[in-house]
């Protein structure tokens, strides 16, 4: 007859074994016919789902199951400051002017945003660099002079396009610091 010890060990060992197969036959299952998978959405997040390649849907904060043929990818809704570094630009009548930005962003369009470009800030980046050279060139030297919020409201206009395009909208935009360095060539009399 057998101990106590031997069955309990017996037992034990068993279980152990059932566990085991129980855990590879669910990994089999899983790869053999997929199985859904569970994730979240934080409140500060949109999952954006793929299906083959093309966006199906955007889902809002909470928990979802996303099946093996879908892919979801999440994107930050949360505002994000940036800052357009100090540049030498030269305005309308040839004053040369050192400016720099400031301002906030958000994803407005979180599948455009994923979509259409690999860094869509990056992108949005060296066009508002690109339209506020273009901006300080189009207005005389008294803009920048004294307070005026035209140069803000050009560079916002011509991002437009391009920022509707990647899925972001600028929250804040302002002039950090307009310098007058000097006539580099002279004004148009």
């Amino acid at each position: 007859m057998e101990s106590a010890a031997e069955v309990a060990v017996g037992i034990a060992i068993e279980l152990v074994m059932a566990v085991v197969a129980a855990g590879v036959l669910y990994t089999l299952w899983g790869r053999i016919f997929a199985t859904p998978k569970r994730q979240t959405v934080l409140p500060f997040q949109r999952g954006v789902v793929f299906m083959h390649g093309h966006v199906e849907k955007i889902l809002n904060p909470g928990r979802y199951w996303i099946t093996p043929k879908r892919t979801m990818l999440l994107c930050d809704m949360r505002p994000k400051p940036f800052q357009i570094p100090t540049a030498e630009l030269l305005t309308e009548d040839g004053m040369a002017v050192r400016i720099s930005l400031v301002g906030e962003y958000r994803v407005a369009n979180p599948a455009s945003f994923l979509v259409e470009s690999s860094d869509a800030f990056s992108a949005l980046y060296l066009d508002l660099r690109q339209a506020l050279r273009t901006a300080v060139g189009e207005f005389p030297s008294s803009v920048f002079l004294r307070e005026n919020p035209q140069l803000v409201a050009r560079v916002k206009e011509l991002l437009v396009p391009r920022s509707a395009q990647l899925g972001i909208e600028l929250t804040q935009l302002e002039v950090c610091e307009a310098v007058p360095c000097g006539w580099l060539r002279q004004p148009d009399q």
